[in-house]
């Protein structure tokens, strides 16, 4: 019976890839049409994928009801789109029914994939919207009738549909087929041996391997958990042999997996939703998001870097299959470049991932070694058109909630209650909405975390002065960074299941390199790098060195180490230093040129004179 499921999921979704495709070159159908075809898609594979794994028949009964109301449902829906246009807010009784269906199995839906939580923050809103108007103060809301709920949730054609199922259908789904498709071709490998270049070069060695394979993979994979499941086997087993625990080795690959989310150019659906928030094209938050992903990566990789120094590990000469890189590498760059190049030119996010796949298809079928089989093609397609589906199902749930913002008036009122507590203090507001970023994400998706706290938080920060695309990556990055967080970091537990260690270290080793995550933030608001504001040129000029000097003395103060454990002085040294920089980031723009530029000289002088101490206690070391 497992094997009719699997061959009716295949089936399945390569129907919905091969729509999607098709969709993604010409829409033979109007907006709600499309939208109504991936919604039923969806429904479909979403629970089909569930009635594959589970074993308990009564979720394998609902899951088979749930297919039949959402065909049923979408073909109700599909064939009276002008009528139900028409008559928002005013339905019929049918299509009162239908709504009300729809609903109940997208909540069904999102619980079976992503869990409790985020179905307990969505209905907590959709209960506001029907039982708001009995609160007293500042949550009262004007009632409204149950048919008119209804209709603006789902039936008249927005909460559901709209805006969210939009991105889901034109511009996330064919970008996570496409890195299913890419990890077919056996590039992961090559990953590891790219990884291994930069670990012969510093004492963080396999470490090292685990970050840059994780930057590699996460430039098209997008999915923390996803590329943790990639690295892990590969890269855990190497670790541990090489001195590192297993809640290091764990917390390491998390972290790394995590920055996946940031790194260009795909960087997942909360990106995607992020630029039609802003009213901008995608390449926009592309390479608004170059600078701070990078600075990511090196943070991350001074942390392994100092990790491994305080435990005493020396470098590694790992042998690198050079070869393999060569023959594997058109595979990854090809695609990449063409990324780049499409979302640069503006084209659509949909038709740029449908090129992308075609061009790894021919290059990776070109060659004898990366070829794969039928069925790895298959089982490719098909856990991308799940992954996807799940996504999608999650970001109708979010529909749900932003309908309700928005009729309820919630949104405007959530964001004067932010204000009133930060009483018009800008670094008050971004901590209320760090906060608020991290705890949303300990309980959704990093997807709808963003989503949730772009629609409620953004609407404080912008009236403050800070602008539309900063604020979104604002709270962009710390819910992307909730992934390696206590007390629910996704990849974070991911590492731990495959390593068997304890998830709570692993987490917190997870927490402690991803500190810099926490800062980047705050940067982005405060310092012009981000921004490219050349209005102070001096203050622009020097902020990528002292942002760098910060990196490197955060990862110093964290572990206690760069190229040998620190001496007293040398700490205090490096504490001095990292504060002067920091000092510079955010608040060079209150100094004149002649205070900005003696502030970097010093923080430069005495970061050379602890990397020059460093140094040479390193060598000492080595020739005794």
């Amino acid at each position: 019976m497992q094997n009719i499921y699997k061959a009716i999921l295949t089936f399945a979704a390569v129907l919905m890839v091969v729509y999607q495709a098709i969709a993604s070159q010409h829409l033979y159908f109007g907006q709600w049409e499309h939208q109504t075809i991936h919604l039923l898609f969806i429904f479909i594979l979403t629970f089909l994928s569930i009635i594959f794994k589970t074993q308990n028949k009564l979720v394998s009964l609902i899951c088979h009801l749930c297919i039949l109301i959402g065909i049923i449902g979408c073909a109700y829906v599909y064939l009276n789109i002008e009528e139900l246009e028409a008559t928002q807010g005013y339905p019929s009784e049918l299509s009162v029914i239908v709504g009300c269906c729809l609903i109940v199995i997208t909540m069904i839906g999102t619980y079976l994939s992503w869990g409790l939580p985020l179905l307990v923050v969505a209905l907590t809103f959709v209960l506001y919207f029907f039982f708001g108007h009995h609160l007293e103060g500042v949550l009262y809301h004007t009632p409204f009738d149950f048919d008119y709920i209804i209709s603006f949730l789902c039936i008249g054609l927005s909460g559901m549909y709209g805006m969210f199922l939009s991105i889901s259908s034109d511009q996330v789904f064919l970008f996570i087929v496409f890195g299913a498709l890419l990890s077919i071709f056996k590039v992961d490998t090559m990953f590891m041996e790219i990884g291994k270049i930069l670990g012969r070069y510093m004492s963080g060695g396999p470490g090292m391997t685990a970050v840059m394979s994780n930057a590699l993979i996460g430039m098209v994979s997008g999915a923390p958990v996803a590329s943790v499941a990639i690295t892990g086997p590969f890269v855990l087993p190497y670790m541990r042999q090489s001195g590192y625990t297993d809640e290091e080795s764990g917390g390491i690959v998390a972290c790394a997996a995590t920055g996946g989310q940031l790194m260009p150019p795909v960087m997942g659906a909360a990106a995607f939703m992020m630029a039609t928030f802003i009213g901008e094209p995608y390449s926009v938050v592309m390479i608004a998001a170059i600078i701070p992903a990078v600075l990511f990566y090196l943070a991350v990789g001074f942390g392994v870097q100092s990790m491994a120094a305080a435990k005493g590990f020396r470098r590694v000469a790992m042998d690198v299959n050079w070869a393999l890189i060569g023959r594997r590498i058109w595979v990854f760059i090809l695609p990449i470049g063409l990324i780049f190049y499409m979302l640069l030119q503006r084209y659509s996010p949909a038709m740029t991932a449908f090129w992308a796949s075609v061009v790894t298809m021919v290059v990776g079928f070109a060659s004898k070694e990366t070829r794969p089989s039928f069925d790895d093609v298959l089982t490719g397609l098909r856990k991308g058109a799940v992954t996807g589906a799940k996504i999608g199902i999650s970001l109708v749930l979010i529909g749900l909630v932003a309908q309700t913002l928005i009729s309820t008036g919630m949104g405007t009122k959530l964001a004067s209650l932010i204000n009133m507590i930060a009483e018009g203090r800008l670094f008050i507001a971004l901590l209320v909405t760090m906060v608020i970023a991290l705890i949303l994400g300990c309980a959704v998706p990093p997807a709808a975390a963003y989503a949730l706290c772009a629609i409620v938080v953004v609407p404080t920060l912008t009236p403050m002065g800070v602008g539309l695309l900063e604020a979104h990556m604002y709270c962009f990055y710390f819910s992307i960074i909730s992934a390696v967080t206590p007390p629910v970091g996704l990849a974070s537990l991911a590492a731990s299941g495959i390593t068997g260690a304890s998830y709570g270290t692993t987490s917190l080793h997870a927490f402690r390199l991803s500190l810099i995550g926490f800062i980047l933030p705050f940067m982005l608001i405060y310092n012009p790098l981000f921004t490219f504001n050349t209005a102070n040129m001096a203050w622009f000029a020097t902020s990528p060195l002292t942002i760098l000097i910060s990196v490197i003395g955060l990862s110093v103060i964290c572990y206690g180490a760069l190229f040998q454990k620190t001496t007293g002085i040398e700490y205090l040294l490096a504490a001095a230093t990292t504060l002067l920089a920091c000092f510079h980031i955010f608040y060079g723009g209150h100094c004149s040129t002649t205070t900005l530029l003696m502030i970097t000289g010093v923080t430069l002088a005495l970061g050379l004179a602890f990397c020059a101490s460093q140094m040479r206690r390193s060598r000492a070391a080595a020739t005794a």
